[in-house]
């Protein structure tokens, strides 16, 4: 009799954990209709900083570059169209910072 304690406990428990699972797929479903139906999420992005992110491309490129990657950072900063990191539009920072970070990959 103790064998069908058990199974009858596990059964509940999986019950316990399908309605749980049924309650939160609802909820994503509401959300995400809710979203499409032309609300907009208010979890705006924060506005980025130029500087902090020239910092962290001038960082990368110079680990890259001495990774022994010269000839292809270079080659990277003409593809932005510049000849030094000054001279990349501070909105490719993102573009040329992954870009670098997949050298030698």
């Amino acid at each position: 009799m103790s064998a069908m304690n058990d199974l009858d406990l596990k059964l509940k428990e999986a019950e316990n954990l399908i309605d749980q699972t049924k309650e939160a797929i609802l909820s994503l479903h509401e959300l995400l209709s809710s979203n499409q139906n032309g609300e907009q999420c208010n979890d705006e992005q924060p506005k980025r900083d130029p500087v902090e992110d020239k910092v962290t491309v001038r960082k990368m490129l110079a680990k890259k570059s001495a990774e022994g990657y010269t000839a292809q950072v270079k080659a990277l900063l003409h593809k932005f169209g510049a000849e030094k990191l000054s001279d990349v539009d501070p909105k490719d920072y993102e573009d040329l910072y992954y870009s670098a970070e997949g050298l030698g990959q």
